[in-house]
């Protein structure tokens, strides 16, 4: 698995306040990565990347507001709208028990709960519900990421219950 690329972390929004704040949309609003003193590239909608310090982060009802270092006043932090957070995966801790990078699954063989291998992940569209994007042998799945569907995401195999496979009425 490939582990020296840049993985997105998140979306930069709207400003807040006054004072060079902005809201961060997160794909992952329970993050833990995105604190004070930490570094972050910010792939600009135009024009190059910016690395820039974080200064001071907290939780708020639409997401994550964050304050960069040089960014004071409302009218600069607005020139960040719509910046990608950017990451290197090597950069990011292992994942624990149960946990799992979106990064990681597209190759990732699928099996039924009984152990029968399906297919594998091609990609991972996230939405209001993530949705696997599954190659059954030349047959294109799309299968929500939720309880009922995925039955488990382990380090070898994405494990997909067999109501994932019918077709709706």
């Amino acid at each position: 698995m490939k582990r020296d690329h840049d993985i997105e972390l998140g979306v930069v929004g709207a400003g807040h306040g006054l004072h060079g704040e902005v809201v961060v949309h997160l794909h992952n609003p329970d993050s833990e990565l995105l604190v004070a003193g930490c570094t972050i590239r910010l792939a600009m909608p135009s024009g190059p990347a910016k690395i820039l310090k974080v200064a001071a982060t907290r939780t708020a009802g639409k997401g994550r507001v964050v304050a960069f270092e040089g960014f004071d006043d409302r009218t600069a932090a607005e020139t960040l709208r719509g910046a990608r957070l950017m990451v290197r995966r090597d950069e990011l801790p292992p994942a624990g028990e149960g946990e799992f990078y979106y990064d990681d699954l597209p190759g990732m063989v699928v099996r039924l709960t009984d152990g029968t291998e399906i297919g594998r992940v091609t990609a991972v569209f996230r939405g209001a519900t993530d949705i696997l994007i599954l190659d059954l042998k030349g047959r294109e799945l799309l299968v929500p990421c939720v309880a009922g569907f995925v039955a488990e995401v382990g380090a070898e195999a994405v494990v997909i219950e067999p109501a994932a496979l019918e077709e709706p009425d």
